[in-house]
């Protein structure tokens, strides 16, 4: 004589068919979701890389020569100021 299975054990034979490919399968999307953010993590830090060895010290120079320039149109600025004075008050 067959005794039928209860539902439990029915249940827990067949949860396994579903359960062990939804867990592979949640396994391989995380995995693949770490592996784009890496991924993009390295990109990054390459550009961060490429920015400060290349970038700024071409900036640094560039901004020392505005600095320079702009030091010498103040002193123009500051001439052109002090000879106006001087031209009202001969007037």
């Amino acid at each position: 004589m067959i005794v039928p299975n209860s539902p439990f054990e029915w249940f827990s034979t067949h949860i396994q068919v579903v359960s062990w490919p939804a867990i592979f399968l949640v396994i391989w999307r995380v995995s693949k979701w770490v592996e784009r953010l890496t991924t993009t993590a390295t990109k990054t830090i390459g550009q961060i890389d490429t920015l400060a060895t290349n970038h700024f010290p071409h900036m640094e120079e560039s901004l020392k020569r505005q600095d320079t320039l702009l030091s010498e149109i103040n002193g123009h600025l500051s001439k052109i100021a002090d000879n106006s004075g001087r031209r009202r008050e001969d007037f």
